[in-house]
């Protein structure tokens, strides 16, 4: 066994951290060792890109329920939708409400609608969710908050 896959599991997280998560996702061919350890990273990072975009958005839909991190510090989101084969409203809400049962501390999402698309309305769950810090919404997105929940804003 190599050096590097002798260290523990915290310090291996360490290095994978930093790195986009599909490429962190990557490391998973190394060896047993590394198959299932990006599966703990407390932060998610989404971003799309025109060559791969129907890969990723399976591969989230794939690995968002079967993540194992007890908190998700962050989850970022960066896609447009409402093209052919590109991610949906329905995606985004799914995984949204997934990192909301993983105690989801901050949610970033930059959304790029088509114009003939609307806007996606967020699962109600994430305005309730007592662990969420740090909310930015970017572009593409309903806010439609229930009447029962007091957010603070603060713009910049």
């Amino acid at each position: 066994m190599d050096k590097i896959s002798q260290l523990p599991d915290e310090l291996l997280l360490k290095v994978l951290l930093p790195l986009p998560t599909k490429v962190a996702a990557n490391t998973s061919i190394l060896s047993k060792r590394w198959e299932f350890l990006w599966m703990w990273l407390p932060k998610l990072e989404y971003d799309h890109s025109m060559d791969e975009r129907k890969s990723l958005i399976d591969f989230i839909t794939l690995n968002m329920p079967q993540h194992r991190a007890p908190v998700i510090e962050s989850l970022r989101l960066n896609f447009s939708y409402g093209y052919k084969g590109s991610v949906t409203r329905e995606d985004i809400r799914m995984w949204v409400a997934i990192a909301v049962t993983r105690f989801l501390r901050e949610l970033s999402l930059d959304l790029y609608p088509n114009f003939e698309s609307q806007t996606t309305k967020l699962p109600s769950s994430l305005y309730t969710c007592k662990s969420l810090v740090i909310l930015k919404l970017e572009e593409g997105i309903l806010v439609d908050v229930p009447r029962t929940t007091c957010l603070i804003v603060s713009l910049p």
